[in-house]
């Protein structure tokens, strides 16, 4: 009997102990907020200079990505392809606009970033014939991944217009 009242009592005094509380600073959201745009700015920045290498270097190696057309890539490698892709076209180049983002911060490791974007098509000879206008909305998912953002899945839309800002709306 001695046993199981020894018993109980070290259950319930160790159910009673305090859990330890973690004593790392707690992240600054507003900083994160604006890293994650720097990024977007970075990214837009990148694919104007056609820099595949500073724009992949935001990706996770286990990303996924949906483009407009609705074909999946699945890891960086594929993500690669698909970029390099975009940016060696013989007979057609492009100009290419990122709306100012809209961050959602989750939690401390986990963020949604939306911005909008267009990427008009025209001939390299005659840069002033525009063949083709993509406008979308571009939908990320970021993770804290070795304490620096990553993106770990992206999701393209077309979509009829293009916005600067991207702002709620509600209906009447």
């Amino acid at each position: 009997m001695k046993s199981y009242v020894a018993l109980f009592v070290f259950f319930f005094l160790v159910s009673c102990k305090q859990p330890t509380l973690d004593k790392s600073a707690p992240r600054d959201l507003s900083l994160d907020s604006l890293n994650l745009a720097q990024m977007i700015m970075d990214r837009e920045e990148a694919m104007i200079q056609k820099n595949i290498e500073v724009a992949i270097s935001q990706f996770s190696e286990d990303v996924t990505w949906i483009n407009s057309q609705g074909y999946y890539f699945e890891g960086k490698e594929e993500v690669i392809k698909f970029h390099e892709m975009l940016v060696s076209r013989d007979s057609l180049d492009y100009y290419y606009k990122a709306g100012k983002p809209r961050i959602r911060i989750i939690d401390s490791s986990t963020a949604l970033v939306y911005y909008s974007w267009k990427m008009f098509w025209f001939r390299k000879e005659i840069p002033t014939d525009t063949t083709k206008k993509e406008i979308g909305l571009m939908t990320l998912s970021a993770k804290i991944i070795n304490d620096q953002w990553k993106w770990v899945a992206v999701t393209n839309q077309h979509t009829p217009w293009f916005y600067e800002d991207i702002d709620p709306v509600t209906i009447d």
